[in-house]
């Protein structure tokens, strides 16, 4: 198993990217329509790979959000996955925490999670009071603003510094 980074300055490389869409719409049913993105393209991504054969993708947006008056620091984990047949090997696990390794000085990382397992493992936390403001994408268009309780779907995890604050979450873009 190797990994390797690609950052959205990185050439475009068709294998590569064709490899990336194909996985996506594996793991996600189809939603990402053939693309290499859901939303929008994220900032760098980690990629496992069995000999040629692309097995795991997580992307990484390094931004800034506003909690309450606060303005915070934060990796957001971008469509974490691996592929059916690689998965429950650990592979999801280390490309997590790879990302998080890389998150330069973010004091938390940020997921939305259908399904917490993975992330309750490795230390993430449901955010239980996740009043969120987002813009909101549609078929590549934005469309509005919305705010919405994520606190089902939305998990953080502190990398430094001190506890995640309370207030609402404005996520000043798209949601990871």
């Amino acid at each position: 198993m190797r990994f390797t980074g690609h950052s959205v300055a990185d050439s475009q490389a068709p294998s590569r990217d064709a490899a990336i869409a194909g996985l996506l719409d594996a793991c996600f049913g189809g939603a990402h329509e053939g693309r290499t993105f859901f939303k929008q393209v994220p900032h760098r991504r980690l990629l496992a790979w069995n000999g040629d054969g692309l097995v795991g993708h997580v992307g990484m947006d390094l931004r800034a959000v506003r909690v309450d008056e606060a303005t915070v620091p934060v990796l957001g984990i971008v469509d974490l996955c691996v592929a059916p047949a690689a998965r429950r090997q650990g592979i999801g696990t280390a490309l997590l925490q790879a990302a998080e390794e890389r998150a330069e000085g973010q004091s938390f990382a940020l997921a939305m999670a259908d399904d917490p397992r993975l992330y309750h493992r490795a230390g993430y936390n449901l955010i239980h009071a996740a009043d969120v403001t987002f813009l909101a994408i549609d078929e590549l268009r934005c469309h509005s603003v919305v705010r919405r309780d994520l606190s089902e779907v939305f998990m953080v995890k502190r990398l430094a510094g001190n506890a995640w604050p309370d207030g609402p979450i404005d996520l000043l873009g798209h949601l990871f």
